[in-house]
């Protein structure tokens, strides 16, 4: 009895407690929907600034359950507050605009209003309101550039920012913007420095007593937790966040809490709870229209599911983000949209499907994570560690140059004072040391005329004994070389038949084979086999050059051309690369065929391999022939990642490597500088003004027949 009327008790409490909550709501939203009547009454009856300024309000207040209609808002703002030429008002607009614009998902239309409201900000920054709306464009044009993960770029504004922040000593400013950097950290998963920012953060805000987004920075903590994989630290920081706001929660927070949970049970393996979390964060994402949760949740939900073996619910979670996704500028979500895709369909041994996601992930991850990025940021955090360094610097030059200037007399006196001894005793030294070897030098003198007719002599016995010595290497070498030509030849087509069979094998277990390690390892291993096919391939067009006798036909610069071409396209030319030739049509060249062709198809694939791969170039490779005096000059002109790692002069070398690209193990310019020396030219390497990389090819006409 004693149970049951405790159950009943607390049922009733509870039942109290939701009545409760639900009149809060209710009594919450009227009050807002005044609140909004209330300004429209006013926006009806007013004009010039206090319109502008009304229209701001609305902006606001429509900000978390309209994002259309603030847009709109914010819009009317800025076409009133130019209609009256407002300065203030007018970047405040275009900051509000930017913020509205980021909400809808319009990135670009959001940097270009923030990037207007900065440059008109930045000439009136001696205005004190300007000046704080100017640092807000700032930090709002930093977190759309992050959006769009072009971190180098949100780095450095975030910067900016807090350089202005640190000047004024606003901490609890700072600390917001200390916030967004350790984000961008999070993003390039340098966690470790992420959680220094995050913390430092929170320290401000605990000093200051500004508690703006606490809740936010706790989540922060909390995902970066995750990451580091301490669950526990991290499911104790999003309990903070929500304690924090506790009832009064923004639906950004629960959706972000409630993931940041998901990601805790994923990684304890306590897929249930997982799965509970993420449908509660995904319900408030879908409630305030917040696109990008909704695919960060929709993709979590998958990668559990995976793990459940539900692969029809996980394929089903991916298409449902896929959809949403692609439509936007969260190329992060795309990343991790690939890469899930490419595992279900490997894991559902669709591997086509796979293959294709995994070459798209490739593709987006490194036109992302690009050494230039990585550049790109050490430079911005190069440059805010340097006006760091010259404020400390400022602040101790009035110490050190007093010190300085008294240093520099004494210093300057006793140094004058060593100087007139030191050359005194140098003086007199010095003429002892001279009339001594005066003596010696012409004793030796003598001596070296002695010797040197001794070892004329003895030079002229030792020359012929080295030319005797000479012509025999002489005819060693020619011997080793007529066997080395012979063992490449025979040892190239004896391991052609086992690697054959061993290709075979592959494709044989390839089709076989269901474990995915053993297919991965099959896969590499046939890979391997066929790069080593391609050695002995190449070993064999050496001998060929050595051997072979020079034929004298009619030289089609452009026919051969285009043949390499195509066997290119046929290999696959990266998508972005665009290929130009300019080949004189009036040349008249005779020559060995199959050396010209081996000579192109070699620079031309070099020049294709190496292509630039970074989204800021576009790559393209230039193929000219022309007649110059009594030559023809080849040239294959690149804008690729050119010669870095080996030394120009090394390159023509066999086995040498110019890059980690080359899968032919440093033979192609080694066959290209053999083929070009049997035909009496010369091959070199240059890079032009423009930093392009050039091949060029002499050939001479003194073989040519000149038709009549």
């Amino acid at each position: 009895m004693y149970f049951i009327n405790f159950k009943f008790e607390k049922s009733g409490l509870l039942l109290g407690t939701l009545v409760l909550l639900i009149f809060c709501c209710l009594a919450s939203n009227a009050q807002n929907q005044r609140r909004l009547d209330s300004l429209n009454q006013v926006l009806e009856s007013a004009s010039g600034a206090t319109r502008t300024d009304v229209l701001f309000e609305l902006a606001a207040e429509t900000a978390s359950k309209n994002n259309s209609l603030s847009l709109q808002y914010a819009l009317d703002a800025y076409d009133n507050a130019s209609s009256y030429a407002d300065t203030f008002r007018i970047i405040k607009s275009l900051r509000v605009k930017g913020q509205a614009f980021r909400r809808v998902d319009k990135l670009n239309e959001s940097i270009r209003a923030f990037a207007e409201g900065m440059q008109i900000g930045k000439r009136h920054v001696t205005n004190k309101d300007i000046f704080k709306e100017y640092r807000n464009c700032l930090n709002g044009i930093a977190i759309t550039y992050q959006f769009q993960a072009d971190y180098e770029k949100a780095l450095e504004f975030y910067l900016m920012a807090l350089d202005l922040l640190e000047s004024q000593g606003n901490k609890g400013e700072t600390s917001i913007v200390l916030n967004n950097i350790g984000l961008v950290y999070f993003k390039l998963s340098d966690f470790t420095r992420a959680l220094q920012y995050y913390k430092t953060s929170l320290a401000y805000k605990l000093e200051s007593g500004n508690h703006f987004d606490m809740d936010r920075l706790y989540i922060n903590i909390g995902l970066c937790y995750n990451q580091v994989q301490d669950f526990q630290e991290a499911e104790r920081n999003f309990q903070n966040a929500f304690a924090v706001c506790r009832e009064n929660c923004s639906d950004a927070i629960k959706v972000e809490g409630q993931y940041g949970l998901g990601v805790s049970k994923y990684g304890q393996k306590q897929y249930e709870d997982a799965l509970k979390h993420l449908t509660e964060s995904l319900r408030f994402a879908k409630q305030s229209s917040n696109t990008r949760f909704i695919g960060e949740n929709l993709i979590l939900i998958a990668r559990v599911n995976m793990d459940m073996d539900n692969r029809n619910q996980a394929l089903k979670a991916l298409s449902t983000a896929d959809s949403l996704i692609v439509a936007t500028n969260y190329n992060e979500l795309l990343i991790d949209l690939y890469r899930q895709y490419s595992v279900l369909y490997m894991q559902l041994r669709d591997f086509e499907r796979a293959t294709l996601y995994q070459r798209k992930y490739i593709t987006l991850n490194d036109s992302i994570y690009s050494k230039e990025l990585i550049s790109g940021i050490a430079k911005v955090q190069t440059k805010y560690a340097e006006r760091e360094n010259l404020k400390m610097i400022a602040d101790q030059d009035e110490v050190i140059e007093r010190q300085r200037s008294l240093n520099f007399a004494i210093v300057i006196i006793a140094l004058l004072a060593a100087l007139l001894i030191f050359v005194l005793f140098r003086a007199n030294r010095v003429r002892k040391k001279v009339n001594l070897a005066l003596s010696d030098a012409k004793a030796i003198i003598e001596d070296q005329n002695r010797q040197l007719l001794s070892s004329n002599y003895n030079l002229d016995r030792e020359l012929k004994e080295k030319n005797t010595e000479l012509q025999k290497a002489n005819e060693s070498l020619l011997r080793v070389n007529d066997e080395l030509d012979n063992f490449i030849y025979k040892t190239s087509h004896d391991i052609r038949g086992p690697l054959a069979s061993l290709k075979g094998m592959c494709n044989v277990a390839l089709m076989d084979v269901k474990d995915p390690l053993a297919l991965n390892y099959l896969k590499k291993l046939d890979i391997t086999a066929e790069k080593l096919n391609t050695i002995l391939t190449r070993l064999l067009i050496v001998n060929q050059i050595n051997n072979s006798a020079l034929g004298q036909d009619r030289i089609d610069f452009d026919t051969i051309v285009n043949d390499v071409l195509l066997l290119e396209k046929k290999k696959g030319l990266p998508s972005r690369l665009k290929v130009k030739k300019s080949i004189d049509p009036l040349i008249e060249y005779y020559s060995d065929k199959e050396f010209v062709r081996i000579i192109f198809e070699n620079l031309i694939d070099n020049a294709i391999k190496f292509y630039n791969d970074s989204q800021r170039v576009e790559p393209f490779v230039e193929i000219i022939v022309s007649q110059e005096e009594n030559q023809i000059r080849i040239r294959v002109i690149d804008n690729g990642i050119g010669i870095s790692e080996v030394h120009p002069d090394k390159i023509f070398q066999m086995f040498s490597r110019a890059s980690e690209r080359s899968e032919t193990g440093g033979i192609g310019l080694y066959i290209t500088k053999t083929a070009t020396e049997k035909l009496g030219g010369s091959v070199n390497l240059k890079t032009s003004p423009e930093g392009y990389t050039e091949f060029y090819v002499l050939l001479p006409l003194s073989t040519s027949k000149v038709m009549v």
